[in-house]
């Protein structure tokens, strides 16, 4: 009862605290309704007076009242007088008289209004205040009747025998009072165990290639130790191999950084306006000049600008590029096209005629670490992380990715971007 005494109090304060408000609202009100019926009143009066509305010669106005009684005989006998070299008097006894009247009419339904919010507005607002005057009643029964300890104590229990390696654990469900806790509790177990055997997949994954180019690294600079000292054939293959494998390893541990930084949030984004034609002629470019073998060609069916992060966004369609020359025959072609999927909705796609991705891989090629049989690429490696990466980016840009491919004519690839009314709210 005293949760709800306090709560009657709040919403009693709260009403009178509005409804004042709200009277000085309605006075302010029917003062500007007064000036500007006089206003308008004078206007119209000495446009009705003056020759050619010339305004401009009025010095003075002025009301004034031939009588001292009561407020009604006052206003009878208003005159309005103004001129300038030619004076004026206009009888505005009638005028004063009726507004008089409109203005006692309106304050008398506005004070009605404003009396019967004061009387009704209290239990409104109490009504507001229901779920915290629930609250109150609901915490001063738990206070007044007592709650089994007990309750808490197995809660406490169960959580000190979770075991953390046991994939499935949860607490059980067998008190109705803490079923919403326990849920709670088991949902956020449940999102950790995933969290975990992610980062543990990842551990494995990354361990795995890291471990093939340091073994490559490992045997040619023992080989080196053993006959490369005075062989140079031996000599030149080592170097060349351990090149290539340092390489390799740079690039991995780069895309690890890459992909770490992203799930910490400390890859940070610059956005701005870009032109999309830009940016896929320089990647076009680019591509023509490292990649003498493949013929590259850019198609720009409508230009089209996108709120993005320069050089992430072109790093995803370099990854597109690469992957497409991986797995396209010499003398094949990639096609870099830019069209508009609606009015305000940018595609960027990336099309080869090479072997095409099957069906069993597409739904993977995004996943990281993955790579398709090694028969189907022209020999060439890679780590697996690239079209995670560019995932990770498109993501980002709240775009999607969409795929269509056939086996042994070719695959294209698109990513559709988000629509310009997104890009103007993230702008602002």
């Amino acid at each position: 009862m005293n949760g709800a005494k306090k709560t009657t109090s709040i919403a009693r304060k709260l009403n009178w605290h509005f409804r004042w408000g709200d009277f000085l609202k309605i006075l302010v009100t029917d003062f500007g309704l007064i000036l500007a019926a006089v206003c308008s009143w004078c206007f119209a009066t000495e446009s009705l007076m003056l020759p050619n509305n010339t305004f401009g010669a009025i010095t003075h106005r002025a009301f004034v009242t031939q009588a001292n009684g009561n407020l009604w005989q006052t206003l009878g006998s208003l005159q309005y007088q103004f001129g300038g070299q030619e004076s004026f008097t206009v009888e505005a006894g009638t005028f004063g008289q009726m507004v008089l009247v409109a203005v006692c009419v309106l304050f008398g339904l506005q004070l009605l209004w404003w009396i019967g919010h004061c009387i009704l507005g209290t239990n409104e607002i109490r009504r507001f205040l229901k779920p915290i005057d629930e609250v109150a009643q609901v915490t001063q029964s738990i206070s007044s009747d007592g709650f089994d300890s007990e309750k808490f104590h197995s809660l406490e229990r169960a959580i000190d025998h979770l075991n953390g390696n046991t994939p499935d654990e949860q607490l059980p469900v067998g008190d109705a009072d803490l079923e919403g806790l326990v849920t709670a509790v088991n949902n956020l177990i449940q999102r950790m165990h995933n969290s975990y055997r992610q980062q543990v997949r990842f551990v494995d994954d990354a361990s795995h290639e890291l471990r093939t180019p340091i073994a490559v690294i490992q045997g040619y600079v023992n080989m080196l130790d053993r006959w490369g000292k005075r062989d140079e054939k031996v000599l030149d293959e080592s170097i060349s191999a351990i090149q290539t494998e340092a390489e390799h390893m740079k690039n991995l541990v780069e895309q690890l950084l890459f992909l770490a930084r992203g799930e910490s949030g400390r890859q940070k984004m610059q956005m701005e306006n870009l032109s999309l034609t830009e940016l896929l002629t320089e990647v076009c470019e680019e591509s023509k000049m490292i990649d003498p073998d493949h013929t590259y060609r850019l198609v720009i069916e409508a230009p089209m600008t996108a709120w993005a992060d320069v050089a992430l966004l072109k790093q995803a369609v370099r990854i597109l590029a690469d992957n497409a020359a991986k797995y396209t025959p010499p003398n094949g072609g990639i096609t870099f096209r830019l069209r508009a999927l609606s009015a305000d909705c940018p595609c960027i796609e990336v099309q080869d005629n090479g072997i095409g991705i099957c069906q069993e891989d597409a739904s993977h090629i995004f996943d990281r670490f993955y790579r398709g049989d090694p028969a189907r690429s022209r020999g060439e490696s890679g780590s697996g992380l690239g079209l995670a990466i560019a995932k990770w980016i498109i993501d980002k840009h709240q775009g999607y990715f969409t795929i269509k491919s056939y086996a042994e004519i070719g695959s294209r690839i698109s990513i559709v971007l988000p629509q310009e009314p997104w890009a103007a709210k993230r702008e602002k």
